[in-house]
């Protein structure tokens, strides 16, 4: 293609259908590296690179064919026939542009799949799919977003320990808390059990004693002491109910 910047309207028209022909032979390297070497390898890095140089050609000649039509040159072209050419180049740059995303795609694949896992489709599974957050990455996008997800793994794991290790403290506060109401219960129904034993000791005393005398000062006397141990146990029943 000519390099200078001077043209006419002859010029740009055939230089139009230049970089027209130029994206037909791109995509048709893209299509046969896609097709015959689909793995990658050599010949499919040759193709991609020769795709990428034609795709930097038609990215120069389409912005100078933008700039003719808005210099003085094409002022011999009505404003509709200057608005017709500048969608031509549009959507010729479009093109370009899907065609740039396609060899930068396909280029990682292989990387790709083996950072996803690809090699376990051999073991029976079924290949790794994209989500929208890994779509427009490339290999070294990905391996960023591994790390920061294994980093949050990292800390929710860290964080999970914590709470664990929290939880394990509380639980042995309360079995030691337990362990110690349990003695003080096992310990006041021993005192329970001495007392009704004492009383009912002192119970056969009493009627042992009215049996053997009829002495009225010493009945007063045995029912004062039968009246202090029912209070006694009273109250060591009532103290071991406020402990339950």
């Amino acid at each position: 293609m000519p390099s200078g910047f001077r043209l006419d309207t002859d010029g740009w028209t055939k230089e139009f259908e230049e970089c027209k022909q130029l994206a037909q032979e791109t995509l048709q390297l893209i299509q046969e590296r896609n097709l015959r070497h689909p793995n990658g390898g050599p010949e499919a890095s040759r193709l991609s690179a020769a795709a990428r140089k034609k795709l930097g050609t038609l990215g120069v000649s389409t912005d100078r064919l933008l700039r003719w039509l808005d210099s003085p040159d094409a002022s011999s072209l009505s404003e509709a026939e200057c608005n017709r050419r500048r969608d031509l180049l549009y959507d010729l740059r479009n093109r370009r542009e899907q065609m740039q995303l396609a060899i930068k795609r396909n280029q990682g694949q292989a990387e790709r799949d083996a950072l996803f896992g690809g090699a376990s489709g051999s073991s029976g599974h079924l290949p790794p799919r994209e989500t929208e957050a890994t779509a427009q990455l490339d290999t070294r996008g990905l391996l960023g977003l591994q790390q920061q997800v294994m980093r949050q793994q990292d800390e929710e794991l860290e964080a999970m320990e914590k709470t664990v290790a929290s939880t394990k403290h509380i639980a042995l506060a309360i079995g030691e808390e337990v362990d110690l109401q349990t003695r003080l219960l096992d310990d006041l129904a021993d005192d329970v059990e001495v007392s009704h034993s004492r009383l009912r000791a002192a119970t056969a005393r009493v009627r042992q004693l009215l049996k053997s005398s009829n002495n009225w000062r010493l009945g007063a006397c045995v029912f004062l002491l039968i009246v202090t141990l029912v209070a006694v146990v009273l109250l060591t029943t009532k103290l071991a109910r406020l402990f339950h």
